[in-house]
C-alpha cells in the first residue's frame, strides 16, 4: 500500500474530464508526478495548464483506451519519461446504450471497447513492470454503481460489472505483492459523460440511433439525469476517497453509502430466487461417513461422504485433501523439534497462513486431549482469504513419533459449524 504520495507517478486514462481531473487535482497537490491521458488533445491541454499552475510535473498523451497498440504506447512512454510508475488509474468510460433488442453490434464494440477493453489494456501493459519494480504500487480501476445494480443502459451496464470482477480476480492475483487493486462504484459524480458521450458516439459508424419518437419519450428521464448528475459528488471529493483507499489497500469503493440498501436488496433477490427454486425439491438424507486411514502414521479421521476427497496441493506438508462448496477438510504431517511443544503451534500455524491471509486472529487455542487421552492441542483462528472473503478455521495438533500430525477444517465464516467441525477433528484415532 502507499501512504507517502510525494514523488509518486501516476497515469490516469480519461484524464481530461471528470473522475479523472479530480484525480490528477488530487493527486498532483500530494506532490505526484501526471500522466494524463485522453482522446480529447484541448481538454487535456486545458487540464494540463491547470496542473502546471499548481507546479505539477505533467506529461499529456492522447490516446483512445479501446486501442490496444495506444495503450501500449502510453506504457512506453510513461516508463520512458519517468522511469516508473506506481499508480494506474483506468478510468476512461463511456456512457450510453439503449434496449438489447435494438442495439447493433457496433454498440458493444464501442461500449465494451473502452469501458472493458481499456481497463483489460491498461493491466496487460502496465501490470508486469509494476510487479518488478518492486515499489508500492495500486492500480485504480473506474467501475460504477451500474457495476453493482444492474439497471437500464446496456452495453454500459455489462461493461462496469466486468470491471467489478476483473478487479476482484486482479485483487486476487496480487494479493502479498507490491500491487494494490481497487475498483471504484461511484453513484452520481459531477462529470458531463452524456454529453460527452453523445459527442464520441456522432464520431462511431453503425450504432443505433434512437428514433425521434424515442428521443421525446425519454426527454424527461435524461433530463432528471442530467441534473443529478450536476448535482453529484465533486470529482475531487471522489479522488479523495480513492485516496483513502490506496492508502488502506481497500478494494471496493463505494462512494455513495446511499446505495448499500439496494445492494443488500440485490442479494436478497439471489437469495430469495435460490430459496425457491430448491426449498421444496431437496430431500433430506442422513450423510454417510467415510474413513481416511494413514498407514504411515497409523491413524484414521472419519468425514461425511459429502466431503470430495481431492488431490493435495504443493505446500504445506498436507497428505489428505477433501472439500465441498465452502469446507475444506486437510490433514498435515510434518517432522518437528524434540523441543517444540503443542502450545506453540497455534503461532506455526498462524505463520503458515499470513503469506495468504489477512487480518489473521486467534479466537480460541486451548490443550485438549483425543477420546483415547493423546494430548492434544485445538485452535480456531479467523482470517480473511487473500485479503477478501472472511474464513473460520479449527485446528486440532498431536505430536506423535517426532511427527506434527494436525487436522484443520476451513470454512467460509457463514458455514463454520463449531460442534459438527469438532466431531470431525476429535475423530482422529492412532492405532
Amino acid at each position: 500500500m502507499i501512504k507517502d504520495f510525494e514523488g509518486k507517478v501516476a497515469v490516469i486514462t480519461g484524464g481530461a474530464s471528470g473522475i479523472g481531473r479530480g484525480l490528477a487535482h488530487v493527486f498532483a497537490k500530494r506532490g505526484m508526478k501526471i500522466v494524463l491521458a485522453d482522446i480529447d488533445k484541448e481538454s487535456l491541454d486545458k487540464v494540463s495548464q491547470e496542473l502546471e499552475e499548481i507546479d505539477a510535473e505533467v506529461l499529456t498523451v492522447i490516446t483512445d483506451v479501446s486501442d490496444r497498440e495506444q495503450v501500449a504506447h502510453l506504457a512506453d512512454v510513461s516508463y520512458e519519461h519517468f522511469g516508473h510508475v506506481n499508480i494506474l488509474c483506468n478510468n476512461a468510460g463511456v456512457g450510453g446504450g439503449g434496449p438489447m433488442r435494438f442495439l447493433t453490434l457496433e454498440n458493444w464494440d464501442w461500449g465494451l471497447g473502452v469501458n472493458l477493453f481499456g481497463v483489460i489494456y491498461g493491466i496487460k501493459f502496465f501490470l508486469n513492470r509494476m510487479l518488478n519494480s518492486k515499489e508500492p504500487c495500486h492500480i485504480v480501476n473506474t467501475s460504477s454503481m451500474a457495476g453493482l445494480l444492474t439497471g437500464e443502459g446496456q452495453p454500459y451496464s455489462a461493461s462496469k460489472h466486468a470491471v467489478v470482477a476483473i478487479s476482484e480476480t486482479l485483487a486476487l492475483e496480487c494479493f502479498n505483492t507490491n500491487v494494490g487493486v481497487s475498483v471504484v462504484c461511484p453513484g452520481y459524480v459531477r462529470t458531463n459523460i452524456i454529453k460527452n458521450s453523445e459527442i464520441l458516439r456522432q464520431a462511431q459508424p453503425g450504432l443505433w440511433q434512437p428514433t425521434p419518437e424515442m428521443v421525446k419519450l425519454s426527454e424527461s428521464a435524461r433530463a432528471n439525469i442530467t441534473k443529478l448528475l450536476e448535482l453529484g459528488m465533486d470529482p475531487e471529493i471522489l479522488a479523495e476517497i480513492v485516496i483513502k483507499a490506496i492508502e488502506n489497500d481497500i478494494l471496493y469503493v463505494v462512494t455513495h453509502p446511499q446505495f448499500i440498501p439496494m445492494l443488500k436488496a440485490r442479494f436478497e433477490r439471489i437469495y430469495d430466487d435460490t430459496l425457491k427454486l430448491h426449498e421444496e425439491s431437496e430431500v433430506k438424507s442422513e450423510i454417510k461417513s467415510k474413513v481416511y486411514n494413514n498407514a504411515s502414521s497409523a491413524f484414521s479421521v472419519t468425514y461425511p461422504e459429502n466431503l470430495v476427497e481431492l488431490k493435495p496441493g504443493p505446500l504445506g506438508k498436507a497428505v489428505f485433501f477433501a472439500s465441498t462448496l465452502g469446507i475444506d477438510l486437510v490433514i498435515y504431517i510434518s517432522k518437528i523439534s524434540p523441543k517444540r511443544r503443542l502450545e506453540q503451534t497455534t503461532k506455526k500455524i498462524m505463520r503458515t497462513l499470513n503469506p495468504r491471509a489477512k487480518d489473521v486472529k486467534i479466537i480460541s487455542n486451548n490443550l485438549t486431549n483425543l477420546r483415547d487421552g493423546t494430548p492434544a492441542y485445538e485452535s480456531v483462528i479467523e482470517f480473511k482469504a487473500a485479503g477478501m472473503f472472511k474464513v473460520k478455521s479449527i485446528h486440532l495438533s498431536v505430536f506423535k513419533n517426532e511427527k506434527w500430525i494436525r487436522v484443520s477444517i476451513f470454512a467460509g465464516a457463514n458455514l463454520f459449524n463449531d460442534e459438527k467441525f469438532k466431531e470431525i477433528v476429535y475423530s482422529l484415532e492412532f492405532k
